[in-house]
């Protein structure tokens, strides 16, 4: 069962804003019915310093269920969409961050 977010992070404000970013990136914004807990995004978040990358991870898991779900065209859709952040991301790496 998915736990909302509680807003007890030690900075709960940006982590809205990332998580909300994330979410938008890779088209999980639906708020009643949505695919990735807030914790599955802030796992990656925290794993990640760049928030393309880890739009890219979380897309990827939700890949994951789309095809278990048996949405194939969805899943490859956003495949395609995680490929082009992560080479945002390196893009934006090899930039100095810019």
């Amino acid at each position: 069962m998915k736990r909302p977010y509680n807003g007890n992070s030690a900075d709960s404000r940006l982590t809205k804003v990332r998580l909300a970013k994330v979410r938008f990136l890779i088209g999980d914004t639906n708020k009643k019915e949505s695919f990735l807990s807030n914790e599955e995004i802030e796992f990656v978040l925290n794993e990640e310093k760049s928030d393309n990358m880890a739009a890219a991870k979380a897309g990827e898991v939700l890949v994951a269920k789309l095809i278990a779900l048996n949405e194939y065209e969805k899943a490859e859709q956003l495949r395609t969409v995680c490929e082009e952040l992560r080479d945002r991301a390196r893009r934006s790496v090899s930039l100095g961050g810019i």
